[in-house]
């Protein structure tokens, strides 16, 4: 028996492509660094109860990690195809940026 006979059906499942190559990827990543940073922010004690304020902030993390990962795989897929280290974090940067001043933009305008 050969075990190193190649499969007929692949391992893992497609990944994407075209503009939403490595999507799931992305999406993991930035709803886990939005979720991260969101819910280690402080709470403020006299408004409302800790854990609504722990769930307003969860839903605005993955909101914001979700922003990001479309804005990311977008850009990434255009912008950097060879995937060169420096232009993938600079795009990481201009990405955060981007999504945070939206985000800030969005509450203080709506509250």
């Amino acid at each position: 028996m050969n075990h190193a006979a190649p499969h007929d059906t692949p391992h893992w499942p497609p990944v994407g492509t075209g503009r939403w190559t490595r999507w799931w990827g992305y999406l993991v990543r930035w709803l886990v660094f939005g979720l991260v940073v969101h819910l280690f922010q402080p709470v403020d004690g006299a408004s409302n109860p800790f854990w609504a304020q722990k769930l307003d902030q969860a839903f605005m993390g993955m909101s914001f990690g979700l922003a990001g990962a479309v804005v990311f795989t977008l850009t990434e897929n255009r912008f950097n195809t060879p995937r060169v280290r420096w232009k993938s974090w600079a795009i990481v940067l201009a990405t955060w940026l981007l999504v945070k001043t939206l985000f800030v933009s969005v509450l203080a305008t709506f509250g």
